[in-house]
């Protein structure tokens, strides 16, 4: 696993009282979270591909990638997957170790919304 993605796993970690239990799943790491929802963390450092999601029910909720499509974004290859089903521009940069903070910030405001 990617040196900058197991820093990031570490902040996240220290960081999101939400998760139960995290799993090493060879290309990615899981993250189970409270209320049946599961953080699927990739990184590949060779090719700067990422792909941070967030899924409930083996559906995507929410999720921040730099796959290249949605070509017409402002910051084009990396975008936001909304939970309202929109895509958007994403101020993620692919460096796990910085991106990692805006992944917190709204898992953890997910989670306080809903409480």
């Amino acid at each position: 696993m990617a040196t900058k993605l197991v820093e990031a796993i570490k902040r996240f970690l220290a960081e999101c009282p939400h998760i139960i239990s995290c799993q090493d799943q060879l290309t990615k790491t899981r993250l189970e979270l409270e209320n049946g929802y599961f953080l699927d963390l990739f990184y590949n450092e060779t090719l700067g591909k990422y792909s941070y999601t967030l899924i409930k029910q083996n559906q995507r909720v929410m999720g921040w990638d730099n796959a290249p499509h949605h070509s017409q974004l402002s910051n084009f290859p990396h975008h936001f997957h909304a939970m309202d089903g929109t895509t958007q521009p994403s101020n993620l940069m692919g460096d796990p170790i910085q991106d990692i903070g805006t992944v917190i910030h709204v898992v953890n405001a997910m989670f306080t919304d809903r409480s």
